[in-house]
């Protein structure tokens, strides 16, 4: 066989591979009607779950690292005491507006003494952590708020 030949063999073989893909895919897809309704006799029945033992391990061997039987000390737990927290009340916060050059500012008005701050930047223990145009949320003690703009 010429090598002209054996194209047009593997050009065929090809062509006929492809075709019968495309007939399937498309006999696959094709709009045939046909409704199978088929009824089932079959009824579920589900087996009862049977309750496991619990299992226990005792540890009592030999340490392989140490040599030696473990202690029967058993480690004292201390528990830390609770300090209460005081409840020091949110302070008193407006959003007044937005000063826009090279970065946004935020102008805030904390307790009655008016602050200009940025995204992140804390002041009197208020950390401004998210902020837009018409509303800042503020975190103080991690207690967030948010604050609309005042208008």
């Amino acid at each position: 066989m010429t090598k002209q030949q054996k194209t047009y063999v593997l050009l065929t073989a090809v062509l006929l591979i492809w075709g019968i893909i495309g007939y399937q895919f498309f006999n696959q897809f094709s709009s045939n009607n046909t409704e199978v309704t088929t009824t089932s006799s079959f009824n579920f029945i589900p087996k009862k779950i049977k309750q496991q033992e619990s299992y226990t391990v005792k540890a009592d061997y030999r340490d392989p690292f140490l040599g030696k039987l473990p202690s029967d000390k058993k480690k004292k737990i201390y528990k830390k005491k609770k300090t209460p927290k005081t409840n020091i009340p949110f302070p008193s916060i407006i959003y007044s507006g937005v000063v826009e050059g090279g970065s946004k500012s935020f102008i805030l008005t904390i307790n009655g003494v008016e602050e200009i701050m940025s995204v992140g930047q804390t002041l009197h223990k208020v950390t401004l952590k998210k902020a837009n145009q018409s509303q800042v949320i503020v975190v103080f003690n991690s207690v967030s708020k948010t604050i609309q703009l005042l208008e």
